[in-house]
């Protein structure tokens, strides 16, 4: 069972989330009444808006969106980068009570189809040629309006048919596959809420400014901004990580609050010193994995605390650091209040503390978690087994109760952020003329906790051409999804039901036939 708790800090009645706390509508209108000419947001450039301007800003574009013939309940994809327009378009569409698809902006060609046939759409709001050649590519019909638009004079709080509640949808976010295609999580208002809320256990609160650097078709910085809207704090909103003047970011924004993943504390630790790194109000960083040496890296940039955890798309973080906790690689933190975790076999039963098993999760109140797939019940089913949500991930935990990540059952592949379906990318390198074979699996960087794409190929094409390959895959794939690695072999390892043995092609890693892309791009060069 879960052994110790943080405490979420939350209004609630009887545990449960409260909609005046949740609720994104009631949050901007709240805002804008107590505090009219505090400013909310600024973006890159200088310009801002204040808890008015952004109600204002965000009645517009519903008031457009009713227009368009968007109504409640009905879903609204955001083709959309960081800044004014993508919070917008996000904010007229909770006034509203449209739910929100964030579309991943690398995303082309077969992922993108199946995201949007899966969210079925009302329309996309798209901003730039590039992304509407990829709609036109794909065949989408869905109805398209550009970010533009979503202008006016009608500053008009539209009404709603129904009152929204924590139980409300209010976003429908791609997940990767396991062994099939991503699958669509329903996130409530509720689950949303409690992605950071964590935080308010740090003292963070009204006084604090949040870098929203992070994509916000992602589900981390959606919660920053959220957790910002209901503490009545600020946020800065970037394109993108600047990091060759990250520190000078921090600085000039007054950021406190930032989450960096992956191989952006790899890359902030390996710049030479510069006054910047000192000069910034940055107290806390939220992130994985940790930093190899975490006390000279926090000692370095005067940050006051690293906070690790663990959470999914389905799964707001459930697991925190607690205050003063050693920091070790695959450590995550303790269990959150209102939340049980378990650590259990293929049979989920518990298995005993240092054991590895899955984790899995439930709560003390409804809709904290996702509550299932969209137009997929067999996943819906496969996940939530014996009224636990089944995480797919490894992990272990010690006799004070503090759990540790050790690796995914699931067979998916996390890159540079991304959560990766080896399926699609599999789907994709099969359609490619000549290859009777492909597995994908995940190959260890040198970057702890980091991942490359790799695939093993049969082919009936001696002369297989992989730069080719590249090629037809990059037109067909997200970037982060291209595969870096290929290693073609006369047979793959398989059951005795004929799936490959995956476990033994990762514990084969690369060799003397592995064809590295990076590397054949750089002797190019």
């Amino acid at each position: 069972m879960g052994r110790a708790h943080v405490p979420v800090g939350l209004t609630t009645v009887g545990g449960a989330v409260e909609a005046q706390d949740c609720v994104v509508r009631l949050l901007l209108v709240r805002n804008a009444a107590e505090r009219p000419d505090s400013v909310l947001v600024g973006f890159e450039g200088g310009s801002g808006w204040t808890n008015r301007e952004a109600l204002d800003q965000a009645c517009i574009a519903a008031n457009a969106l009713v227009a368009h013939g968007v109504r409640q309940d009905d879903h609204v994809a955001l083709f959309l980068p960081n800044g004014a327009d993508f919070l917008r378009a996000w904010w007229g569409c909770c006034l509203i009570g449209a739910v929100v698809v964030p579309v991943n902006l690398a995303y082309r060609g077969a992922i993108l189809t199946h995201l949007l046939d899966l969210a079925e759409p009302r329309l996309v709001i798209v901003d730039h040629p590039e992304r509407e050649r990829r709609l036109d590519d794909v065949g989408s019909g869905v109805e398209r309006v550009s970010a533009a638009v979503l202008s006016g004079a009608d500053r008009s709080l539209p009404s709603l048919d129904r009152e929204l509640g924590p139980w409300d949808l209010h976003a429908l976010i791609l997940t990767s596959g396991t062994t099939g295609p991503s699958k669509l999580s329903r996130c409530t208002y509720t689950l949303t809420h409690l992605g950071f809320g964590y935080l308010d256990d740090w003292g963070c609160g009204a006084e604090d400014t949040y870098l929203i650097d992070l994509p916000l078709f992602h589900l981390a910085a959606i919660y920053l901004t959220v957790r910002a809207l209901s503490t009545r704090a600020r946020i800065t909103v970037r394109a993108g990580p600047a990091m060759s003047t990250y520190w000078e970011v921090a600085r000039d924004t007054g950021a406190t609050v930032a989450v960096a993943i992956s191989t952006m504390l790899t890359f902030l630790a390996a710049q030479p010193p510069r006054p910047a790194e000192r000069e910034h109000r940055l107290r806390y960083l939220v992130g994985s994995p940790v930093p190899r040496d975490l006390s000279a890296f926090c000692a370095r940039f005067g940050i006051q605390a690293f906070i690790t955890q663990y959470g999914s798309t389905e799964v707001p973080c459930c697991i925190v650091r607690t205050h003063g906790a050693d920091l070790v690689p695959g450590y995550c933190g303790r269990t959150r209040d209102g939340f049980e975790c378990r650590i259990v076999d293929a049979h989920d039963i518990e298995v005993p503390d240092g054991q590895v098993g899955e984790l899995i999760v439930r709560t003390e109140h409804p809709w904290m978690l996702t509550d299932g797939y969209v137009r997929n019940a067999e996943a819906t089913a496969q996940a939530w087994r014996n009224g636990w949500f089944h995480t797919g991930d490894l992990f272990h935990r010690d006799p004070a109760g503090d759990y540790f990540f050790v690796d995914r059952a699931k067979d998916a592949i996390r890159r540079r952020g991304e959560n990766i379906s080896s399926f699609e990318v599999e789907a994709q390198v099969a359609s490619y003329p000549g290859i009777e074979q492909v597995a994908c699996v995940p190959e260890r960087s040198g970057v702890e906790a980091e991942d490359e794409v790799k695939v093993w190929i049969v082919s009936r094409d001696p002369r297989l051409d992989l730069a080719d390959l590249v090629a037809y895959l990059s037109d067909r794939l997200p970037a982060f999804m291209v595969p870096r690695y290929y290693e073609t072999a006369d047979e793959l390892p398989t059951t005795q039901t004929n799936r490959v043995r995956k476990a033994e092609l990762r514990a084969r890693g690369n060799g003397p036939r592995t064809w590295d892309r990076d590397a054949s791009v750089q002797r190019r060069t």
